[in-house]
């Protein structure tokens, strides 16, 4: 049986409830397919399942304070966003997200961390996204 795809915005309003689920820490509205991979940014592993994505993501959001969402473009099955995330003892990381969509919503979500506060302080990073010393 086809399964149609969701229009456009239906994508970004998905890519939208997740970029801004890491002020909440609340990832229930957001649409991710039950394919869903998430390559970590600080290892070449790639998390797979609902399951674990969310329990990585739900991790990290609790760190967040804020979430600027700049930018979300939509080329089926591809999509693309950059936003800023202010973690909970003031760093601002800017981040530019790729991803791949199918009829369920995010299949694929790759994070790319804009360097210049990475470089800063590289071991905040890590504590940041573990929460080890954090």
């Amino acid at each position: 049986m086809y399964k149609f795809r969701k229009e456009q915005e239906e994508y970004r309003d998905i890519i939208n409830h997740y970029f801004r689920a890491f002020a909440t820490a609340d990832f229930s509205r957001v649409e991710f397919s039950s394919d869903i991979q998430f390559l970590s940014p600080i290892s070449e592993r790639t998390i797979n399942g609902r399951e674990d994505v969310v329990r990585f993501v739900s991790g990290v959001a609790t760190r967040v304070s804020d979430v600027n969402v700049l930018y979300i473009t939509i080329e089926y099955p591809r999509a693309s966003g950059i936003w800023q995330m202010r973690t909970t003892k003031g760093t601002l990381y800017t981040l530019h997200n790729f991803f791949r969509l199918n009829e369920e919503g995010l299949v694929y979500i790759w994070p790319m961390f804009d360097p210049k506060a990475v470089m800063e302080n590289p071991e905040g990073l890590l504590q940041w996204l573990t929460g080890n010393g954090y």
